[in-house]
């Protein structure tokens, strides 16, 4: 049995998180889904004994995964849920009355000891993947609009939510910037504000620049880019101003439909986000151009970029060091020299 009293507490820290720290409802529902674990640890015991609960949350976490058929958990959903638990008791013992003696030292012990063999995203749409799928004629809206999708998609690094909501007035294309302002409706993780530059790859500027001229011909400036189409006859619908709760999927679905109709493989749209951050990476020559691909994906900071996306192999890695100490040694190449080969001891395991 499940404590009530711990799960009204719960309830509390997710309403908490939605109205006071405005978290987007697609981090809610995964921050309730971490803390069910914490819930089913605790079982009928106490939060106010929570310090003195053995095993550990750590221990139990790792070694009880909330179905029987879920696979193992990963070392990045590991690290996500610990930091979820901890983000919750500090709550709990600042907040509620009676948790005053869950101590922030105590907090702090949520963890592991070591997180090895991180999982990093090995899958990216490549250079030559996405040319090919720029390349492809399309008869139709729904068919240019996909081929201007996924290019999109690849070209900015921008993650589903965001694409799907941005308006027209939020992009320049000649100018390859992208606003991503939550203040006109824009979707983005945390609502967080970010200025987005697109890769300048004339081949794939132009798909999306001929898709831009023919939304902006229909549509007014707060118009959808990724624009919705009538179910009658598949033209865009020049009516259509609010985003569905299930546009995700139809967007899903559409580049999905489009790319087995092309006989492409098929890639998640959070691939061509990976493909653009390694793409990124693989031309930095300086450690400034890795913090500028951090930033221009709106990562927190360099090492998720680094631990989580960054995909090259051990032998490319040697390679691009090799080609780096050759020739002019500045203080930038020495920099991205020593984030390089750091990146490749972490590979290794060292």
């Amino acid at each position: 049995m499940i404590s009530k009293k711990n799960v009204q507490l719960v309830r509390k820290y997710l309403e908490y998180r939605r109205s006071v720290d405005q978290i987007a409802e697609g981090s809610a529902k995964r921050e309730e889904t971490h803390l069910r674990y914490v819930l089913r640890w605790m079982q009928e015991a106490s939060f106010q004994d929570v310090q003195d609960k053995r095993p550990t949350f750590p221990d139990y976490f790792r070694a009880h995964p909330l179905s029987e058929r879920s696979k193992p958990l990963s070392p990045v959903y590991i690290k996500k849920t610990l930091a979820t638990a901890r983000l919750f008791f500090t709550w709990l013992s600042e907040n509620e009355t009676g948790y005053k003696k869950i101590k922030p030292a105590w907090i702090k012990k949520i963890k592991v000891k070591r997180l090895v063999n991180i999982q990093r995203t090995t899958e990216y749409v490549s250079l030559e993947e996405i040319m090919t799928i720029a390349s492809r004629p399309c008869k139709g809206a729904r068919a240019r609009r996909a081929r201007a999708g996924l290019v999109f998609l690849f070209l900015s690094g921008m993650r589903i939510g965001a694409f799907i909501s941005l308006p027209i007035q939020a992009v320049d294309i000649p100018n390859r910037v992208i606003y991503q302002d939550p203040s006109l409706g824009v979707k983005t993780k945390n609502s967080k504000y970010g200025i987005t530059y697109l890769l300048d790859i004339p081949e794939l500027l132009k798909v999306i620049q001929d898709w831009d001229d023919e939304v902006r011909a229909v549509l007014p400036p707060n118009g959808f880019w990724f624009a919705p189409l009538s179910i009658q006859d598949g033209t865009i619908d020049q009516n259509a101003f609010e985003i569905g709760k299930h546009r995700f999927n139809l967007a899903r679905r559409d580049f999905k439909a489009w790319l087995e109709h092309e006989k492409l493989p098929y890639h998640s749209p959070h691939k061509f986000r990976h493909g653009h951050i390694h793409y990124g990476l693989a031309h930095a020559k300086t450690a400034a151009d890795v913090k500028a691909v951090s930033l221009n994906v709106m990562h927190g900071d360099t090492q998720t970029t680094d631990v989580f996306y960054s995909s090259f192999k051990g032998d490319e890695l040697k390679n691009r060091i090799t080609s780096l100490n050759k020739g002019n040694k500045s203080e930038d190449n020495q920099d991205i020299i020593s984030a390089l080969e750091d990146m490749l001891k972490r590979l290794k395991g060292e």
